[in-house]
């Protein structure tokens, strides 16, 4: 099983994409298996960057 994060930036949020978006998902035949809303901080992205910062 392959798995995928997807980020939705903030703007997605404010013009109110977030339920479109994810049927546009299903539509397609991909399981959401967790969603989680969070709001993403510098220290966070930095964390999540990483591991790419060489590449």
């Amino acid at each position: 099983m392959e798995r995928t994060l997807v980020l939705l930036k903030p703007d997605c949020v404010e013009r109110r994409l977030m339920g479109r978006i994810i049927s546009r998902f299903e539509e397609k035949g991909l399981n959401i298996i967790a969603m989680k809303m969070i709001r993403v901080t510098p220290e966070l992205s930095k964390q999540h960057y990483a591991e790419h910062v060489a590449k």
